[in-house]
């Protein structure tokens, strides 16, 4: 972390842009001596940031560097804006502020001299701490952790809960006849029980009939090609001295032919556990020959990556953490032995089942606490005891269960490392959108360097990262598969708490008497007392203040905004808070300011100082929220999120050439401005009334080149305006209609490849005219259609690949005719109460993969056959889903 946080001043040092740096001429010596001493002292910090939890020197050393880079950053940023705010003034404004210039000038001179002396003083206490020498590689506490994980497959634990049809089902994949060499991957978090499954399957009696040949390798994150190979080559000969110094001997290449010649006339079975690496992989896969023995590899990992780069192919098996029983069958074995077929005493049983839960469904957490209390006296006092401390149990445990998904954070890239600790801010359970995410992880900064176009794609694809490393769990994704929000197990989420308490990275504040650490860079509120006033004078430099849950107290937050002045991120989302102050425009770095559904009923005219707000989301359903006409100042605005917003005069927004993300506009304010000089805008939400002229509009917008995405909301009134004029936005690849249309557009985009309906209220089957659309790929309908009956015809939406149809009350029969959906790959069902089947001809479409069914009747689901994804039939996978808690459309 700390190397991140370094890399991300130097970068923004140098890249300050050519106006500020001719302000900054009568310093420029000593920003660029700080930057050099900064980049000296990065050439320690990956080693250091290995070492810190060792020797708490190194940890303090650390910790000093990370808090001058903070400072210098905050230093050379506030310097910047009101260089920057005074340049952009007239001539006799600019004469005014010229003493204002000089003072700054003299102030950001003396800042950094004191920020050098600082340095000078950590340079010089890393010999006074001892830190000679930090050689590159693994700490010895991370060598001796993973020779503890080492895996064997003699060990096989008997206690096994939740495994059973999993267990079956890779079995039957490796006994599959099919001649050709294939790879099966078990994906999963750390502690799931990815290799216990392993050795399962390995041991199974079926399995060690068919394979004449069978090895086992852990390979971990700290491979050794040589070795590696040498440990197969071992498993299959008998030892002897002549054989170990030969293969001491060997190069590599010689050690891939030698196991290719031994494998090629058997039919093997390789366990390659704990695979991190497409790397480690790639070492390997030469070594193994595909000749038609009917060879099989069985490969675990944490990261999804790996598993499709082996075989693109095949599908992972995912393995999920315990469901609640499962986890309190297990818990018992552990805990009480032999004995626990006989249940648990009544008397510990509900202190027994707390202890379950917060083990949180994973394997590994279970094991090691039922084995702590196996070896303790059967009272409740003691179970209460380790229930009340099970944190500090489950690290120091010699399975070290924080420090095995440790393992996980360890290897994550730095960028990623900021993310997931960023991800500890939120509170337990939370899910999380991860559009807010990204605009936030930009608003941070962190992604200020990547080599992208487009910043939230890039972004976008980071969140895929942590998935497919499984740190963080999808809550909702969309029908093509794009993530909408995610959770975090309340076991990592402990540890990114403590990886960043540990590096003063955050704070919490999580009971009523927390006090503001003077260190804080980022807090979370996540309790606040009705009374509490944030912050006065003592505030420390925060980049980040964001409040969850905070609208369940009376009063109304009040913040002032006098020490502020290093806020990058303020979230106020759903907080009771009535009003912001005009001291809110000295917040000058403030990048993302959230104030979706407050109480906030008017923003301050100084909002208009707010030149790097890149996103501001002012969405109020119930309240309506008065502007002044400053939105056009925001140059650096990407997004910007209005519903419910109001102003005197026609809101200004042209030439916003930043700005990406527009909704929740009134129609009249868009007919007032020169859409064409937003030259970034991907997407746009537009309020309509009876009074909307849409030809007009649309004649207006045609001219926006990069608009991709247009939302339609309509507000009120029981007339409705037409939809005509559509056809003339070429540019525009997704439509979304919201609001009661009744009746369909007489035309669409020509170039329409996605369209979301949502509470339109159809009146007629809007398929005949939907299925004529030449390159709709994917279609959307929620609470869309009020009849009984959808008709896809022959040949209709022959390019659809995804369908989604949700909260369709009334509907009771789909059609489908032959031929129908040739392209579709996945459907989803969702809260459609009174459909009575499934099409049948939906099993003959040849590319359909999934059906996924979510919150459907059981007397729905009691009729349909539910196939396995693994077991290779050509009908559809039907994916079935109950949710238990709140899912956003």
């Amino acid at each position: 972390m700390a190397d991140t946080i370094i890399s991300l001043v130097i970068e923004r040092v140098v890249d300050l842009p050519i106006k500020k740096s001719a302000f900054l001429k009568d310093v420029g010596l000593q920003v660029e001596r700080l930057r050099n001493d900064l980049n000296w002292m990065r050439c320690f910090l990956k080693d250091a940031d290995q070492r810190q939890d060792e020797d708490g020197r190194i940890h303090n050393w650390v910790s000093e560097i990370r808090a001058a880079a903070y400072d210098a950053e905050d230093v050379i940023e506030i310097f910047a804006s009101k260089v920057e705010f005074i340049t952009d003034k007239g001539l006799v404004t600019k004469l005014t502020y010229y003493p204002l210039k000089i003072v700054n000038l003299c102030k950001i001179g003396k800042e950094i001299e004191s920020l050098q002396m600082r340095l000078n003083g950590i340079v010089d206490s890393r010999e006074k701490y001892g830190i000679k020498n930090l050689g590159e590689g693994m700490s010895s506490h991370g060598e001796e952790l993973r020779r503890l994980r080492r895996s064997s497959p003699f060990s096989e634990d008997k206690d096994i809960v939740g495994f059973e049809e999993i267990t079956k089902s890779l079995v039957a994949e490796l006994l599959k006849e099919d001649k050709n060499r294939r790879v099966i991957s078990i994906i999963g978090m750390g502690g799931v029980g990815k290799t216990t499954l392993a050795k399962k399957v390995y041991n199974h009696v079926d399995v060690r009939e068919r394979f004449n040949c069978r090895v086992w390798l852990c390979v971990s994150s700290s491979y050794d090609h040589k070795e590696m190979l040498r440990s197969i080559i071992k498993q299959l000969n008998t030892m002897s001295k002549e054989l170990l110094e030969t293969l001491e001997k060997m190069e590599e290449q010689d050690l891939e032919q030698r196991l290719y010649l031994e494998l090629q006339d058997k039919c093997y079975l390789v366990v390659l556990d704990d695979v991190w690496k497409e790397a480690a992989w790639d070492c390997l896969a030469r070594a193994f020959p595909d000749v038609n023995t009917s060879s099989r590899l069985l490969l675990t990992s944490r990261n999804l990556d790996v598993a499709l780069h082996a075989d693109a192919l095949s599908m992972p098996y995912k393995l999920k953490t315990l469901g609640q029983e499962d986890s309190w069958q297990l818990f018992l074995r552990k805990a009480l032995g032999p004995g626990a077929d006989g249940g648990c005493p009544p008397y510990l049983e509900e202190v027994g089942r707390d202890i379950a839960r917060r083990c949180a469904g994973l394997p590994l957490a279970i094991t090691v606490i039922g084995g702590l209390l196996l070896g303790k006296k059967k009272l409740k006092s003691e179970w209460e005891k380790v229930l009340n401390n099970i944190s500090t149990y489950l690290s120091r445990s010699q399975s070290g269960v924080s420090e095995i998904l440790a393992l996980s954070y360890a290897d994550l890239p730095p960028n990623l490392k900021f993310c997931f600790l960023y991800l500890g801010l939120f509170p337990e359970d939370s899910v999380i959108s991860v559009r807010k995410l990204i605009h936030m992880w930009i608003a941070e900064g962190i992604m200020q360097k990547r080599d992208a176009e487009n910043l939230e794609e890039t972004v976008a694809y980071d969140v895929e990262q942590l998935f497919s490393r499984n740190m963080v769990q999808v809550a909702e994704m969309t029908v093509d598969e794009r993530i909408k929000s995610c959770r975090v197990h309340d076991l990592l989420r402990e540890l990114a708490i403590k990886k960043a308490v540990d590096e003063n990275f955050f704070q919490i504040h999580d009971t009523k008497d927390d006090e503001i650490s003077a260190k804080s860079r980022y807090l979370a509120v996540h309790i606040l007392p009705w009374y509490k006033k944030y912050f006065g004078s003592s505030t420390p430099p925060l980049r980040s203040l964001l409040f969850f849950n905070v609208h369940a107290y009376r009063g109304n937050v009040s913040l002032s905004f006098k020490s502020f002045r290093k806020l990058r991120v303020l979230d106020l989302e759903k907080v009771r808070i009535y009003r912001l102050p005009k001291e809110i425009g000295d917040v000058r770095l403030l990048r993302y300011l959230g104030l979706r559904e407050t109480r906030i009923g008017k923003l301050p005219h100084s909002f208009g100082c707010l030149r790097n707000l890149q996103t501001l989301d002012i969405c109020s359903i119930n309240w309506k929220v008065k502007v002044s006409n400053f939105i056009w100042k925001l140059e650096s605005l990407r997004h910007l999120y209005a519903y419910n917003i109001r102003c005197n005069v026609s809101l200004k927004i042209e030439g916003l050439s930043n700005l990406q993300t527009l909704s929740g506009i009134h129609f009249d304010d868009i007919m007032h401005n020169n859409m064409i000089t937003l030259t970034s805008l991907r997407k746009l939400g537009i309020l309509l009334d009876v009074n909307s002229e849409i030809d007009k509009l649309c004649m207006h917008l045609s001219v926006v080149g990069s608009l991709k995405t247009l939302h339609l909301y309509r507000t009120g009134g029981r007339e409705w305006p037409t939809l005509a004029g559509l056809s003339k936005l070429h540019h525009v690849t997704e439509l979304k209609l919201s609001g009661e249309w009744k009746m369909l557009p007489p035309d669409f985009p020509p170039n329409l490849s996605r369209l979301s309906l949502t509470f339109t209220y159809l009146m007629d089957d809007p398929m005949p005219i939907l299925e004529k659309l030449g390159q709709l790929s994917f279609l959307k309908m929620k609470d869309a259609y009020h009849g009984r009956q959808l008709i896809i015809s022959r040949h209709g939406f022959h390019q659809l690949k995804f369908l989604e149809l949700r909260a369709l009350h009334h509907l009771d029969e789909i059609k489908v005719e032959k031929a129908a959906l040739p392209q579709l790959l996945c459907l989803r069902i969702r809260n459609c109460s009174s459909l009575g089947m499934l099409p049948e001809e939906l099993m003959h479409i040849s590319t359909l993969d999934k059906i996924e069914l979510v919150n459907m009747p059981e007397s729905f689901i009691s009729r349909l056959d539910v196939r396995d994804p693994h077991k290779g039939s050509s009908a559809p996978y039907l994916r079935i889903f109950d949710y238990s808690f709140p899912q956003r459309g």
